[in-house]
């Protein structure tokens, strides 16, 4: 029957279709972490493009340098003022409660800084996870010269680049996790920390799960698309042959 074969090979050739749409789909995923890839933003307008200290070679050719951030911090007899320090770029940051830095003899402020690092020199992150980002240092010492203490937690604050779903600190070798927050919308992600030192976001190693399951979600739909069409349109060609006469 020349009708039914040409059915059955417009099956095939939908299904083909799909499962080359599917690899298209899972192509992207698989190159999601390797290039910068802009996502929707929750606000009015996306945040300004990302600063790398060392860029990745996609995004060389426009990144503009990181900027760091500094500032003095008041202090009475009942510890430091309610202060906040951010980069100049505004990409990284640290907030200070009052009372936060401890007062101490003969101290009148402290003098904070936020520098950018490149992450590529630094520890490697615990396994499984890939920095997302520049790392940021976080200095902080009595205008005597002593390195503060911190009575009340600080909050850290960086933006990431990608898809962080964690905030790091280094101290020494050691990535030690802080129980972060997200604001996907400004690609933002912070946390408290009862130390100074280098944080940076970070990531899954691999696609963010979430990536894989909209990928797979949309395949699914492809494949579901393609072969309701195909089936619509065989069911047809069958019409069409059994209504005609012999």
């Amino acid at each position: 029957m020349p009708s039914t074969r040409r059915g059955r090979a417009a099956v095939r050739e939908f299904m083909w279709g799909a499962a080359a749409a599917a690899l298209y789909l899972g192509a992207v995923a698989y190159t999601w972490p390797l290039a910068p890839v802009r996502i929707l933003y929750e606000g009015e307008a996306p945040p300004l493009p990302y600063r790398w200290v060392h860029p990745p070679a996609e995004v060389s050719q426009d990144n503009q340098p990181p900027e760091s951030g500094a500032g003095q911090i008041a202090l009475s007899p009942q510890g430091s003022q309610s202060t906040s320090i951010v980069t100049d770029d505004g990409q990284a940051g640290v907030i200070f409660r009052f009372g936060a830095i401890a007062p101490r003899t003969g101290a009148t402020s402290a003098q904070v800084k936020v520098v950018p690092l490149d992450p590529a020199p630094l520890p490697r992150p615990p396994s499984g996870l890939r920095l997302d980002g520049n790392a940021y240092r976080v200095d902080a010492t009595y205008n005597t010269g002593e390195p503060i203490v911190l009575r009340i937690p600080m909050t850290a604050v960086l933006r990431y680049p990608r898809h962080a779903t964690m905030l790091l600190r280094l101290t020494g070798e050691t990535w030690t996790a802080l129980d972060a927050h997200i604001v996907p919308g400004s690609l933002q992600i912070f946390a408290g920390t009862d130390r100074v030192g280098v944080f940076a976001a970070a990531g899954p190693a691999g696609p963010p799960p979430a990536a894989w399951i909209g990928y797979a979600v949309a395949a699914a739909a492809v494949l579901g698309a393609a072969a309701a069409i195909a089936a619509r349109r065989l069911r047809a060609r069958r019409r069409d042959v059994g209504g005609t006469p012999a």
